[in-house]
């Protein structure tokens, strides 16, 4: 039973890929960067989507598999997000940020560099972990791109999750206890994939 929602989760996770080629960071178009400006596309939480017919009820995290007056997982997610403030791309800027800072790449981030790097989140998924089951898997396809001044693509990779990944789990309730809660849920689901993107980034740089 797990495998028939865990498989149509990461083929949607998958299928949610877009066209970006895969191009390794040289050390030599590193070094002549200096700044870059960190940047999402697009810049919102409408690539969040839902798998899963339960709702979530108007009064308090409740839930139920039949159609009624609770909202859906993704709208409900997506309202929780708005009247909070939590925004996936900030979430996965910053850990990205983060891994770039406390590895020490000698890279500046500026928002008036002329050079770009672009984090896109192609697909994000919430979907129940088996039919038995009350919690659910957040699953994240992240790519990214490199630009220089010139408009050129010096880096170029996307993040996908693969068998056996699962994801992070956790149900409704612990979810939407609060928005720290929830912002640590995502957190948790997405570090792996901001991981392996950023394994990716720095791999063709030359450590001293």
């Amino acid at each position: 039973m797990k495998l028939k929602v865990i498989v149509p989760l990461l083929v949607l996770v998958i299928a949610g890929c877009s066209s970006v080629p895969t191009v390794k960071l040289k050390p030599e178009a590193f070094n002549s960067l200096k700044t870059v400006k960190l940047e999402s596309n697009p810049d919102n939480n409408l690539m969040l989507h839902s798998v899963s017919t339960v709702d979530v009820q108007s009064v308090g995290v409740g839930f139920a598999t039949s159609a009624g007056d609770g909202k859906g997982v993704k709208e409900f997610a997506l309202e929780y997000m708005e009247q909070n403030n939590i925004s996936l791309n900030e979430l996965v800027r910053s850990q990205f940020k983060n891994k770039v800072q406390s590895d020490n790449l000698p890279i500046v981030f500026k928002q008036d560099s002329p050079n770009k790097l672009v984090l896109t989140l192609n697909i994000v998924v919430l979907g129940m972990k088996h039919g038995f089951s009350d919690e659910f898997n957040a699953l994240f396809n992240i790519s990214g791109q490199l630009m220089n001044e010139k408009g050129e693509v010096v880096w170029s990779y996307n993040a996908i999750p693969m068998p056996p990944a699962p994801g992070y789990s956790a149900t409704l309730e612990e979810m939407f206890t609060s928005p720290e809660a929830f912002i640590k849920y995502l957190s948790t689901a997405s570090d792996p994939m901001v991981q392996k993107l950023y394994n990716h980034f720095k791999s063709g740089i030359k450590q001293g």
